[in-house]
């Protein structure tokens, strides 16, 4: 099965390509183990975090599983380093590199490929893939431990109990942060973020120092206090990314555990059975909490999101017509009478053109319905051209539309519709020989009522039809109020 990495299969990269990526996978997890090894910190230590195993996760998930030989040389180098014996640094590289492998096919399976976690549930299924996957170094280390050693100073079980801890919280603690910054940038932060981010990570870090560190004075009870970090941990979750969220939680995890293995803290002084306990379920409710919420909270904004785009969209299809995508007569009446109020409030002009196609019926029984649609959205594509930003064009109905054109004189008015009439005669083959018949009608010269004005606008359309169509006429009655003018007759059929 193909593995794609970086949106190519792996089977088409070329060979130094390969060994660039194995070499990145096996530098990261020595580097990552190099450095915790140098603060006096090893995988088999109770209360451990061991990153180098998150590290080897992201890079299976993100370069894909053919990485799977660097993450061995990593780690049977690191073990070493530590004067392991050859077997057991071959042993422990290969428990390593199955580790990263299993749980890559865990995650990917379960929750997809993510640098992200869109769900919570993705998170809290991330957490139980690292607790699942970390029992094969830490199964590897205690049969190490109990088959190779001449010397048992360790039992076992307890060999492979933190084994186990330091991998999974390395896992929850790095895997994350790598993956999470190897998204990309998600745009620049603004002087407000990056405030509101100072704001959080300052009093965050000297909140865990205080607690962890031996900062608060003698007669406070530190390990209640260990409670005062989750606000800034929900804090981060409610207002950032998984990017800065990732990071943040880690460094505090890192606090504390470096602060507890030095003696310092409040774990520290607990029975040494006790101590790693609750410095697991510290590290782990201040991971688990920070990245579930973060990723509830994602969700939620996205599903809000994606609800107000929806109702957007189901507000425009309200008032567009489904053929033409010009809008519809709802929102024309609505429109022209918020027009007509502005209108009258500048003293300025508003023109209707009422448009009705000719000998249309003919193409519907000649050509079918088929042709006389793609008419229909022929005239629509021309009106759309010839309005300015500040004019609307509607479907009124049928093959009939309406054009209103806001701060338009007479003249200009006729000048636009007799513009439409030569562009849809220009055009005629092209629309099986259909032409056009427009009239024209002005606000407040032909009459001041929005009703009013689409009807005597309909009118000198009936004049332009019943003089020879494929013509314009603008109604031309003079000043009129809706008391003289006559009631609207039943529509007869254009054609």
């Amino acid at each position: 099965m193909d593995v794609v990495v970086r949106g190519q299969p792996t089977g088409a990269a070329d060979p130094m390509s390969h060994a660039r990526e194995m070499f990145i996978a096996a530098a990261s997890y020595f580097a990552a183990g190099k450095l915790v090894l140098l603060a006096g910190i090893s995988p088999g230590q109770a209360g451990a975090i061991w990153p180098a195993s998150g590290i080897a996760l992201a890079c299976v998930l993100l370069l894909g599983v053919r990485v799977w030989p660097g993450v061995w040389l990593g780690a049977a180098l690191l073990e070493a380093a530590l004067e392991s014996s050859p077997l057991v640094a071959t042993l422990m590289g290969a428990s390593s590199a199955l580790e990263a492998l299993a749980a890559a096919a865990l995650v990917r399976r379960c929750i997809g490929s993510p640098r992200t976690f869109e769900h919570g549930e993705d998170a809290v299924e991330f957490v139980a893939i690292a607790g699942l996957s970390a029992m094969i170094a830490a199964t590897a280390a205690a049969g190490a431990e109990w088959v190779l050693s001449p010397v048992q100073h360790l039992s076992p079980a307890w060999t492979w109990w933190t084994r186990w801890q330091a991998d999974a919280m390395g896992i929850i603690v790095a895997a994350p942060v790598v993956l999470s910054w190897s998204a990309g940038a998600c745009g620049t932060w603004s002087r407000r973020k990056l405030l509101e981010i100072s704001c959080l990570a300052l009093p965050m870090l000297a909140a865990t120092y205080a607690v962890f560190g031996d900062g608060l004075p003698g007669d406070l009870p530190s390990l209640p206090l260990t409670f005062a970090i989750l606000p800034f941990v929900i804090w981060a979750a409610l207002r950032f990314e998984q990017r800065e969220v990732a990071p943040l939680n880690a460094l505090v995890c890192s606090l504390a555990v470096w602060h507890t293995l030095a003696g310092r803290g409040p774990f520290a002084a607990l029975p040494p059975q006790t101590s790693p306990l609750l410095l697991l379920a510290f590290t782990s409710t201040v991971m688990i909490t920070g990245l579930v919420l973060n990723a509830v909270v994602g969700e939620r904004s996205r599903a809000i999101e994606a609800l107000g785009q929806a109702l957007k969209t189901l507000k425009e299809d309200s008032i567009r017509d489904p053929l033409t995508n010009l809008y519809n007569r709802r929102f024309l009446h609505d429109y022209l009478s918020r027009e007509l109020i502005r209108a009258k409030r500048e003293g300025i002009r508003v023109a209707v053109i009422m448009l009705d196609l000719d000998h249309f019926k003919r193409v519907n029984d000649t050509k079918g319905h088929g042709v006389g649609d793609i008419v229909l959205m022929e005239i629509a594509a021309l009106l759309k051209r010839h309005i300015r930003g500040s004019d609307i064009a509607c479907r009124f109905g049928g093959e009939e539309f309406t054009l209103v054109l806001p701060n338009a004189t007479p003249h200009s008015a006729r000048t636009r519709a007799e513009a439409i009439c030569r562009a849809v005669r220009e055009e005629s083959d092209r629309l099986v020989g259909v032409t056009a018949s427009l009239g024209v009608a002005v606000f407040p010269d032909s009459t001041a009522d929005p009703e009013a004005l689409l009807r005597v606008a309909d009118q000198a359309l009936y004049q332009a039809k019943g003089r020879g169509r494929d013509q314009v006429r603008v109604f031309s009655r003079g000043p009129a109020t809706v008391s003289t003018l006559r009631p609207r007759t039943p529509r007869r059929a254009h054609g």
